[in-house]
């Protein structure tokens, strides 16, 4: 929708400013900002843009630079929850420390549990700065020594810190005895929730109100998806470089890499039949888990009723199969462990979402990136010395998504089919306040130029959709998928027990 959760948080807090104005009680030239963690971060956000704000504490929320990366393998790649990025910001030149900055030449604290070089290099980028303006004694940090929490001594140095620039006395000596507010006399509601006390709006009732008008209700043209998915014309050299060939016991495989662009090398496998059904284009086959996953072979699977493998039962059957991992899948996976796992929200926090993250910082797009690796592949079936005229293409789970831009951008796909895909962009945001799909498949502000149907609308013809799925992930009934897609495409469905690589050939060929 081309909105952001940071966008919705800052604005929250700028209104609390105006409502504190409102108050008799209120001095307006006296108006302190703090928060810990996510709020240490909003606190950078909303000090940086709101000058109302005289003086600003920022607790363990971000004092430290992200560019250029820098990653280990062994650590997590896993990103910060969403509400605490600003998008586009690489692209822009905007880092942590430059919001820090943002707030001289009002006074400044930031806080850490440990001193670290990463937190010194951006407090002395910072102090410079306050320095430049003749203000050194307007920032200060200060080390917890303790886990990440709001510790005794943060708050003694907050109290500390605002007495001295808001009232220019020093803060109390000591923390007095404290009687937490019971939460039934801190609520505004209730039940202490103004969603379940259904008054006023909500993020999703507001997200939900905009997604009903979009898209615009209008065709899209190939341009506008490059232009959306943040694609580049790539008319760089191929420079296939063979790895090895493996011999199975009814065709081989070619193993080998080609340039998506200069440096990012896509691992491919042709599988290559013995003999190849005369007259069949190449079948280019992609899937988010990677080509091993339907790569393998397994001698005499068929009498012992195991699956044999798509790919091998394609090339078996006369194809040749051309499968790819794109950039950050299979072979290229990352190597970095995920920062939260076995739980529903695991999908917010992996190495994917981390991996979007950085790309929608940059002003790009890992959708449009895969996308691109998909055209290049299909690019490198049609340079072969053994290509046919056109290729079909399949792509399955996130890949049937990589699939059906691909085949809208490139005419030379003769067919497609996308299994397993996401219907379509709206059913991550009409009514729906969860969804099981990460930031991978999406890319910002999509639904302010097209959805998928619409992007269907330039592969009339050539497309099958087979189970898509909703925001859960749930399969989507065949007539529901076809009301979606109002006729422009062929829906099926797998079902039960059925051949994939049967089905494939027939929707292929159709």
């Amino acid at each position: 929708l081309g909105q952001t959760l940071t966008g919705y948080r800052v604005w929250d807090a700028m209104r609390a400013v105006d409502y504190l104005l409102t108050r008799p009680e209120v001095d307006g030239s006296r108006i302190g900002c703090t928060g810990h963690s996510g709020g240490g971060t909003l606190t950078m956000f909303t000090s940086a843009v709101d000058e109302r704000i005289a003086c600003a504490v920022v607790h363990e929320g971000g004092t430290r630079g992200r560019w250029p990366i820098q990653l280990s393998p062994q650590g997590p790649l896993g990103p910060s929850d969403v509400e605490q990025n600003l998008f586009p910001g690489a692209a822009r030149g905007i880092d942590h420390p430059d919001l820090h900055i943002a707030v001289a030449p009002r006074p400044l604290m930031a806080t850490i549990e440990h001193y670290s070089a990463s937190f010194s290099s951006s407090a002395d980028k910072i102090r410079a700065r306050y320095k430049l303006l003749g203000l050194e004694d307007r920032f200060r940090t200060v080390e917890a020594g303790d886990p990440h929490a709001f510790t005794y001594r943060l708050r003694r140095a907050t109290t500390d810190w605002f007495s001295r620039w808001l009232m220019q006395k020093p803060g109390p000596a000591s923390e007095p005895e404290l009687t937490p507010e019971k939460p039934e006399d801190l609520r505004c509601m209730k039940n202490g929730s103004l969603r379940a006390s259904r008054k006023g709006e909500t993020v999703w009732t507001d997200l939900w109100a905009k997604a009903r008008v979009l898209p615009p209700a209008k065709p899209v043209d190939a341009a506008t998806v490059r232009q959306v998915l943040r694609m580049r014309e790539l008319r760089s050299p191929l420079e296939p470089r063979a790895v090895e060939t493996v011999e199975r016991e009814a065709y081989t495989i070619e193993k080998l890499q080609f340039l998506s662009e200069p440096g990012i090398y896509i691992p491919t496998w042709v599988f290559q039949p013995r003999e190849r059904l005369a007259g069949a284009p190449a079948i280019v086959y992609v899937n988010e888990s990677g080509k091993d996953s339907d790569g393998m072979e397994f001698e005499n699977a068929e009498a012992a009723g195991v699956n044999p493998g798509v790919l091998a039962t394609l090339t078996r059957r006369g194809y040749q199969v051309i499968a790819s991992d794109v950039r950050g899948i299979g072979e290229t996976r990352t190597p970095h462990r995920a920062a939260s796992g076995g739980n529903p929200f695991s999908h917010l926090f992996d190495s994917e979402t981390a991996m979007a993250y950085m790309t929608w910082f940059m002003e790009s797009s890992l959708l449009g990136m895969r996308v691109q690796d998909v055209l290049r592949t299909v690019e490198y079936a049609l340079s072969r010395a053994d290509a046919r005229a056109q290729v079909w293409l399949v792509g399955k789970d996130m890949g049937a998504v990589w699939a059906l831009f691909a085949a809208a951008l490139d005419a030379r796909i003769a067919s497609v089919v996308c299994q397993g895909g996401l219907l379509s962009y709206r059913t991550l945001v009409d009514g729906n306040d969860r969804y099981l799909h990460g930031a991978n498949v999406m890319t910002p502000g999509v639904l302010q130029h097209f959805d998928l149907p619409q992007v269907a609308g330039l592969v009339q013809g050539r497309l099958t959709l087979v189970d898509p799925v909703d925001a859960m992930k749930r399969r989507v009934p065949v007539e529901q998928a076809r009301s979606v897609y109002g006729g422009k495409v062929r829906v099926d469905t797998r079902g039960g027990g059925s051949d994939l690589a049967s089905l494939y050939s027939r929707w292929l060929a159709t």
